[in-house]
Order: C-alpha cells, then structure tokens, then sequence
C-alpha cells in the first residue's frame, strides 16, 4: 500500500476480531466492529462512509487476489475512469477454476473485488440498497447502468473468487425477498427477460416452501412473459398440485 491509500475493515460478526486483524501484516488498518450482523451492503456502506479517498474497492475475506490486483488498478488512476473492472478467475468447491473475461460476458462481472469506483459516483447512486441479502451487487449495477460514466477494462485475472457453498444466494428466504425488492424497484427499467427469469426463480421457491398460492402468482407472470418455454407452464400446473408438487420440489 501507498501513502494515500487506506485499509478499513468493516467486521459484521457478534464478537471482535480487532486484536487478530490489527497484527495482520502490519499495515495501517481501520477497524470498525458493530457487534451485529447488518448484512454485507450495509458494513460496505460504513466503510464507503469513513473512506477519505476517491476511489473505493470492495472486498469480501473469502475471496483473493492476484500480488498485482491493487497496483494494477491503481496504474489505471491516470484514465480517471470511474468505474474500473478487471477478469477474475472462479475456484469452484470441486477445486475447479473458470476464467472470467469481462469483454466476453454479457452481463458485467459485479462480484466486489473484480471493480474499483469512484467514491462520488458510488455516492450519486446511493450506494448498496441495505436491504437487499442477495443480488445486492447486481442490483448496484442495474442503476450503474442508468448513468453516464468512463469505464475502463483491465484485462487481467486480477481477482479470485472462490464459490461458497453457504453464501446468502444459499437462502431462499433472502432469495426470495431480495428479488421481489429488485422487481419491484426497477419494474420500468427491468427487460422482460430478466423479469421472467426473476419471476420464475421466485415461483420455484416457493413451490419448496409449499407456498402454492404465491408460486402461482409468479410462474404465471413468467408464463406471461415467455408463453412458449413449456417448463414453465409445467411448474405453473404443478402449482395447482400440491400433492405432486411436494413429490418433485422437496425443501432444502
């Protein structure tokens, strides 16, 4: 780390760890522990907060990087780009590894630690909505995609993300919620196609908690969206039948 750079460390667990991450390596650390599990958007928003620099990274303590992840992006300074994202490489619990190209996806890679923002910019947009458990960078994107900006790609693995087996999009319960907040708070901007795949993800979910009624409502809106894609009208029927349904979709 430089002179100008800062390492705040935002702790979401009931008990502090201060005394273990503050001889980490020696490095200037700023430690904030607020003894309650407030989720991930809100503990980056506090560090976002107390940040003094104009450029923020993200980054989970289960994940890694590269030695030239921090030094490459800071090389990218000069561009005065306002969003800067790098490749990542994906360590799958198998110990599989995929290769992330951003220029090659679709969709923009949105894992924390694969992009650096600018503090105004992340600030303009509201930062994470906190009450999002689930697809809470995803949703960041959806209104960084609504603005004007000078991004820049760094074609580098810089970041590693290693796949976890008991990450929030393992709860459904959180699943669930989080989409019905995106669908609702971007239903002007969302295209119809991620609205189906919203939907339908919701409506299997609550066929596995039984909740028939609700699987209803949303595998029909998907059908709705997408008339001729035959598993969905199969999960719409299956909605009507409780008793086979519970055969096919069991709880986690």
């Amino acid at each position: 780390m430089v002179e100008n750079e800062e390492l705040i460390v935002v702790d979401d667990s009931t008990s502090s760890t201060e005394s273990h991450i503050l001889d980490f390596n020696n490095l200037p650390i700023k430690y904030i522990h607020r003894a309650n599990k407030l989720g991930v958007s809100s503990a980056r928003n506090i560090g976002a907060q107390v940040a003094t620099g104009d450029y923020l990274i993200f980054f989970d303590d289960d994940d890694d990087f590269t030695p030239n992840w921090l030094s490459d992006f800071r090389n990218c300074l000069s561009s005065n780009a306002d969003l800067i994202q790098c490749d990542m490489r994906i360590i799958h619990g198998n110990g599989k590894e995929e290769s992330v190209s951003v220029k090659k996806r679709k969709y923009p890679v949105v894992i924390p630690g694969a992009w650096m923002i600018k503090k105004s910019l992340f600030e303009d947009i509201g930062g994470f909505d906190e009450r999002l458990k689930f697809a809470e960078n995803t949703e960041l994107f959806i209104r960084l995609d609504q603005v004007e900006k000078n991004t820049k790609h760094l074609e580098k693995e810089n970041f590693l993300y290693y796949q976890s087996a008991n990450g929030g999009s393992k709860n459904l319960q959180n699943m669930i919620d989080s989409i019905l907040i995106i669908l609702e708070k971007h239903d002007s901007i969302l295209s119809d196609h991620v609205k189906y795949l919203y939907n339908q993800v919701v409506g299997v979910n609550q066929l596995r908690f039984r909740r028939f009624m609700e699987a209803r409502k949303h595998l029909g809106k998907a059908y709705l969206l997408k008339p001729f894609q035959l598993k969905t009208l199969a999960r719409l029927i299956l909605s009507y039948l409780p008793i086979l349904s519970r055969q096919i979709y069991k709880p986690l």
